[in-house]
């Protein structure tokens, strides 16, 4: 009896585990993309800026 009970507990906390893992990864997920469009546009920034000061150059 005791046995089955320790089962149980152990069996509720992996599904506890579980569930908490799999949140993990969506919000990792999210995580993941949000940083790599913040470099997207910090990458086009810098190209924007290179475009405006390559013509500032040759004209001086």
């Amino acid at each position: 009896m005791e046995h089955e009970k320790e089962i149980q507990e152990i069996k509720d906390r992996l599904t506890s585990v579980e569930s908490q893992l799999k949140r993990k990864s969506q919000s990792s997920g999210t995580f993941k993309i949000l940083v790599l469009i913040e470099i997207i546009f910090l990458v086009l920034f810098l190209i924007l800026i290179g475009l405006y000061q390559f013509p500032s150059r040759g004209t001086t």
